[in-house]
């Protein structure tokens, strides 16, 4: 046998408090802003140019420095452009796409030629 029972002799849910949470120590003022940072200024006048090369001249010059190097070029197998970072000692430091994915491009882009070859193409040109 079945049992069932009426929603009016349901249990009337529980009362539960309100949990009030304050995670700042002070209430926000209306209309109120953050202060800004200073401005920043951008000096363009030739002065400020030859400056600037002077700067980096002096800069370069010293022996010390070794950076990376960045260039792009083009993968000839899956035909992709390629983004290097290569070290002072010619080392490929980090490359986009990786060399993993250019092989899975290569791959799935000369299986789908193939699968796109007639059935019986072949066949009837060496015939």
């Amino acid at each position: 046998m079945i049992e069932t029972s009426s929603l009016a002799a349901a249990l009337p849910p529980a009362a539960v408090e309100p949990i009030m949470r304050n995670s700042f120590s002070q209430a926000p003022q209306a209309g109120l802003d953050p202060p800004l940072d200073p401005a920043v200024t951008l000096d363009l006048s030739p002065d400020a140019r030859r400056t600037i090369a002077r700067d980096t001249a002096s800069s370069s010059d010293a022996p010390d420095t070794k950076v990376d190097r960045a260039l792009y070029r083009r993968d000839v197998e899956s035909k992709q452009i390629v983004f290097q970072v290569v070290g002072p000692d010619g080392a490929v430091v980090e490359q986009l796409p990786s060399e993993a994915v250019l092989r899975a491009r290569t791959y799935a882009r000369e299986a789908e030629a193939a699968r796109s070859v007639e059935i019986g193409t072949s066949v009837a040109r060496s015939a």
